[in-house]
């Protein structure tokens, strides 16, 4: 059996609660102050087993001004609309308003009542119909009843007609992630917190470890038990009512709009790029800065308006680094999409015989959308926006329209921000994938940073990113992202400037260490694009021109570098070795002698020391042949006597006190020699 559900909408006294009761036999206002009131001030809930095969959960919503905010948290995952009208009033303010949100929203279909047709004359009631069809115009597949909740005329056929139209509806998509956004959150006794709301999509059990994401980031708990409608159940599948017992949350933790979810990708963001839907009967009212008030599932917040396309103000959206050719004009995007399901009567578009042609909709524009208070929002989620002080056409209703990226980067080139949205804009995987790569250059796309983020699925554009890789335009790197291939060039480019800036800067090192040059690679793009850089400096079948790096234990260097010619400092520094032998050279000592700049005698001695010419003991350099020999003359002592102290190597080598204790720690670090004591013993 598949589960539904209807969400009502129209203007305040016109019947909706009635009409409910008089369906599914349940009385949604619950409050005292409604039952006193004769008004539906919060969401109600209804079940309602319309046949064998469909079953509906019915959300009843308050058609009063002030109360609008309630009606469009009520119409989150509602899947058909049931409209009101009053036989005796006709469409009223509240009517239109509701109707432009739930356009807003992405729903098409949708069911006319026309209720309290007792009360009138046969020919009020047609004008109320007709009224009723020129609002809805061609924008909905529409579905006209006369009926009275009173006297029961017409709920056979209104229940007959809603059948169609839930069976009309296609399947919902597949979803990994089960996701609810709270509308209401109290306390059970025995029971601890309790959450209801829409379940917009996938799957949720008894005992599935569960995120509560909201302003505060995301906490974990558990669904301790679910329930439809007050039935238990062990397993819910979307779209449906839900109430989740939560553990482990206190009633505090809980707010309307935070979202419950499997998925680790979905997080608070205060930044949203959306495809921007103005009214179509007021499309001037959104102004580039202006603020106004977002409506997203069940939350809602303060927002700042900054418009992306060129069509908005120059000095704000129109900058230098835009090139002539950037796509993403207001003109290129796409539309609001047209109605999907087959138009067969009774369910099909308004004829032009019962309204006026409608103009072209408004162009749809990208924008940018400042949060003043953090959300938890997937990309492709929808939303309204409204006025504070407006009074259009749509009341309040200012536009809406869907997100296209829900964790947008604060600072990029606005030309490669357009091409990236526009590409979402119209739904292409394998242009956002590249226009992605393109304006992460040169950092890497994430893989991690897909998920939940993108109007379109995650595993489209990673598909999409894979076959870039194929084709050579996209490089992958190891499992963690992705990179532009050219970015990928520029990056091994630079790592082969860097080490041959070395060379030029150090004639006499033996190359850059490599570690070092992983963090300047790293800083310009990330740690795993610089070793797949090096990799490709490395290689000598890549597309780059000249020497290829070479990479020698610790060190790099080019592979035509061959260091300085042993001729200057460098004879000089070989010349005052071989003269001190045992003696020893310091840096000081080498300096004088070379005539070579301070800086570069480091260098000059870690060369000899590279050549075999010099051995480097604490802060002495020693002729290598030299202690070699003594070296010699140190293992043939110890394999007569067994043991050598102090007072006799200074007597086998006729040196110091300074030079000895260096010559014989050295002389341990190789192995030749143990202490033991103050003596040296074989170190076999």
């Amino acid at each position: 059996m598949r589960r539904f559900v209807i969400g009502t909408a129209g203007h305040v006294d016109h019947g909706k609660t009635t009409l409910v009761k008089a369906l599914t036999g349940v009385d949604t206002d619950r409050l005292p102050e409604e039952k006193r009131r004769g008004i539906t001030i919060e969401l109600g809930f209804a079940p309602w087993h319309l046949h064998d095969d469909l079953d509906v959960s019915f959300i009843d919503v308050p058609g009063h001004r002030r109360l609008v905010h309630t009606m469009i948290a009520g119409a989150a995952g509602i899947e058909l609309v049931l409209l009101v009208v009053a036989a005796d009033e006709g469409v009223m303010p509240q009517t239109r308003e509701h109707i432009a949100a739930c356009q807003l929203l992405g729903l098409q279909r949708a069911v006319v009542a026309v209720t309290k047709s007792d009360r009138v004359d046969p020919d009020l009631t047609a004008l109320a119909a007709d009224e009723a069809r020129a609002l809805l115009g061609d924008r909905f597949h529409t579905a006209v009843v006369t009926c009275s909740a009173r006297t029961g005329q017409g709920l056979d056929t209104l229940r007959d007609t809603l059948a169609r139209a839930l069976r009309a509806l296609p399947a919902p998509p597949s979803a990994a992630h089960p996701r609810l956004s709270v509308d209401r959150a109290f306390t059970v006794r025995g029971a601890g917190t309790v959450v209801t709301g829409t379940l917009l999509e996938g799957t949720a059990t008894v005992g599935q470890p569960l995120l509560l994401v909201g302003a505060h980031g995301a906490q974990p708990t558990v669904a301790r038990g679910l329930h439809v409608h007050d039935r238990p159940v062990q397993i819910a599948t979307a779209p449906t009512r839900l109430a989740i017992n939560l553990a482990g949350l206190s009633l505090d933790a809980v707010h309307r709009g935070d979202v419950l979810t499997t998925d680790p990708g979905v997080t608070p963001t205060r930044l949203l790029d959306v495809l921007l839907h103005p009214t179509a009967d007021a499309p001037d009212l959104i102004h580039h800065g202006m603020t106004a008030q977002l409506y997203l599932g069940t939350a809602r917040t303060t927002v700042r308006i900054t418009r992306l396309d060129r069509s908005a103000d120059p000095t704000a959206d129109a900058p230098a680094d835009a090139p002539a050719d950037a796509p993403a004009t207001a003109a290129t995007l796409p539309s609001a999409p047209a109605p999907a399901l087959a138009a067969t009567p009774p369910f099909a578009p308004a004829s032009a015989s019962t309204s006026a042609p409608a103009d072209a909709p408004p162009a749809p524009r990208l924008a940018r959308l400042r949060l003043a208070q953090p959300l938890a929002v997937v990309g492709g989620d929808r939303f309204v926006l409204r006025g504070s002080d407006i009074d259009g056409p749509a009341g309040a209703v200012l536009g809406g329209g869907r997100v296209l990226d829900a964790r947008p980067p604060r600072v990029r080139p606005r030309a490669r921000r357009r091409a990236v949205l526009h590409a979402l804009a119209t739904s292409s995987a394998p242009a956002t994938a590249l226009q992605l790569v393109q304006e992460a250059a040169p950092r890497p796309l994430a893989r991690d940073a897909l998920a939940a983020r993108f109007s379109l699925p995650t595993a489209d554009l990673t598909r999409a990113l894979d076959k870039l890789v194929e084709k050579g335009d996209v490089a992958r790197l190891k499992t963690t992202a992705w990179i532009a291939r050219p970015a990928l060039l520029d990056l091994a480019r630079a790592a082969r400037a860097a080490v041959a800036e070395h060379h030029h800067a150090a004639p006499l090192d033996r190359g850059l260490p490599l570690e070092t040059l992983r963090q300047r690679l790293g800083a310009l793009a990330s740690p795993d694009a610089a070793e797949e850089a090096i990799r490709l400096a490395a290689s000598r079948h890549s597309a780059l021109p000249g020497d290829a790096l070479l990479l020698e234990g610790d060190i790099v260097r080019l592979s035509g570098f061959t260091g300085a010619a042993a001729t200057g400092p460098l004879d000089a520094a070989l010349r005052a070795l071989t003269d001190a032998a045992l003696k020893g050279l310091t840096e000081f000592q080498t300096t004088e002698v070379t005539g070579a700049p301070s800086r570069d005698v480091k260098a000059l001695l870690a060369r000899l020391v590279r050549d075999g010419a010099a051995v480097h003991a604490g802060e002495l350099w020693f002729h290598r042949p030299a202690v070699d020999d003594l070296r010699a003359r140190v293992v043939a002592f110890l394999d007569q006597r067994g043991k050598m102290s102090v007072a006799d190597f200074k007597a086998l080598s006729g040196l110091g006190r300074r030079q000895t204790i260096m010559l014989l720690e050295l002389f341990d670090r190789e192995g030749v020699s143990r202490r033991v004591g103050d003596d040296r013993v074989p170190a076999r």
